[in-house]
């Protein structure tokens, strides 16, 4: 199962050793948001999302799926 958003963030944090406040300053996304990321019902809005994969430097799917989740399922 793929992780959360809120965890992939944090690997990605984690991986370029930036704290959440040097992210907020260099993707633009307040750090309300970014606190917010895994307590909002509805998830982040696709334009939070598409500043933090650009300021990562990986594609929405890694940030939404993770790492190694690429692709699509098998059918059932």
């Amino acid at each position: 199962m793929a992780q959360t958003i809120e965890e992939n963030v944090q690997r990605l944090l984690d991986e370029k050793g930036w704290t959440i406040y040097q992210l907020g300053k260099k993707s633009e996304v307040s750090l309300t948001v970014l606190y917010g990321l895994g307590s909002k019902r509805q998830g982040p809005r696709v334009e939070t999302l598409i500043k933090l994969a650009d300021t990562f430097g990986v594609t929405l799917d890694e940030l939404v799926r993770g790492k190694g989740e690429f692709g699509c399922q098998p059918p059932i």
